[in-house]
């Protein structure tokens, strides 16, 4: 992204937001698929508890990425945006209170987070997402428009693995329900 912003390409920063997204995205898929086809019955507690940290460590993850991209474009390129450091911290803020999340659930053992800490998440991230695109920032002339590559990408990449997680919930939740005795 620093390469690309510091020659005014636009292409290059968003190609490079968007496969990190991807691979994000890819990462959550190969942690949580396996349990959507079900798993033994012994181990799917544990499994669900450690899938939904993982989740949690690859959204720390992507804030960190936000983070460091704002941090990095707006600061060692040619592009200049008042609102680059405040961002980039507040994404880095995030980053490591999902981080001390990530810890706590690793200490808590086969703890699985509430489903609506990540529909809150997930809602959050959308509305972040529907603005950007509905204020047409995407298309701003603007030394923001890097910025709104790393805002795209990274609430994309929220709002899937928050999707990913749903599925998750949902079927753990139900091969719970059916397991159990009535």
């Amino acid at each position: 992204m620093v390469l690309g912003a510091a020659q005014d390409e636009r292409v290059l920063p968003a190609a490079a937001a968007g496969l990190f997204a991807a691979v994000v995205v890819a990462a959550g898929l190969g942690l949580n698929a396996p349990l959507w086809r079900g798993a033994p019955r012994g181990i799917e507690a544990s499994a669900g508890a450690a899938a939904m940290r993982g989740n949690v460590g690859l959204a720390a993850l992507v804030y960190a990425w936000g983070a460091l991209a704002l941090l990095a474009v707006y600061s060692l390129t040619g592009l200049e945006w008042r609102h680059g450091w405040q961002y980039g911290l507040g994404a880095a803020l995030l980053a490591a209170g999902l981080s001390a999340y990530w810890r706590r659930l690793a200490v808590a053992g086969a703890l699985v987070p509430p489903a609506y800490l990540n529909a809150l998440h997930g809602l959050a991230a959308s509305l972040g997402l529907i603005y950007l695109v509905g204020a047409g920032k995407l298309a701003s002339t603007r030394s923001d428009w890097a910025a709104n590559d790393v805002f795209l990408s990274g609430g994309l990449a929220i709002v899937a693995l928050c999707a990913i997680a749903a599925v998750t919930l949902s079927r753990l939740e139900r091969r719970n329900q059916s397991k159990s005795p009535p």
